[in-house]
């Protein structure tokens, strides 16, 4: 097996991405069919449609994916929309090396700002200390914004 990269996400990665997305068993149905449709926003033209993807692999085998994009209206914040390990490659550091590679990009770009929205669900409890080991900080939580007794809960790092 080669060393895992991470890289601009090609066509073919779809299904693996989709496929990684279900394996984790957090997201829903309706999340899973919007991680396809931004992915299709992709194919298209990031530059259009604001969203990019990388692919973390291990030879041909996706190991994991992250989507983010610049924020609409603003000169330096970039929105991380998803970061996902599929269940295989978990522990093996593939969420930290999608989010450097994310870093890289945003920086490479002139932005200095990534804003991430995550759920305050118990299910969500291994996102929220990822991203306060990647030196994130919790910037703000809005009690009952997806559902009763789930809150947004919004983390920033500048770069």
């Amino acid at each position: 097996m080669s060393a895992p990269s991470v890289n601009a996400s090609l066509p073919e990665d779809l299904p693996a991405i989709l496929e990684a997305a279900r394996s984790v068993s957090v997201f829903n149905d309706e999340e899973v069919l919007t991680v396809d449709e931004l992915f299709q926003g992709y194919l298209k033209d990031p530059a259009v449609s604001g969203y990019n993807f990388l692919s973390c692999k291990d030879g041909d085998t996706l190991l994991g994916f992250a989507c983010w994009g610049p924020t609409a209206l603003s000169q330096g914040a970039t929105d991380l929309y998803w970061i996902c390990t599929a269940q295989h490659a978990q522990g093996r550091g593939v969420a930290a090396a999608l989010f450097d590679a994310v870093e890289d990009a945003v920086r490479a770009r002139g932005r200095w700002l990534i804003v991430i929205w995550t759920s305050s669900r118990e299910a969500y409890a291994p996102a929220r200390r990822f991203y306060l080991r990647m030196g994130c900080t919790l910037q703000t939580q809005i009690t009952d914004f997806y559902a009763r007794d789930e809150d947004l809960c919004v983390y920033v790092k500048y770069l």
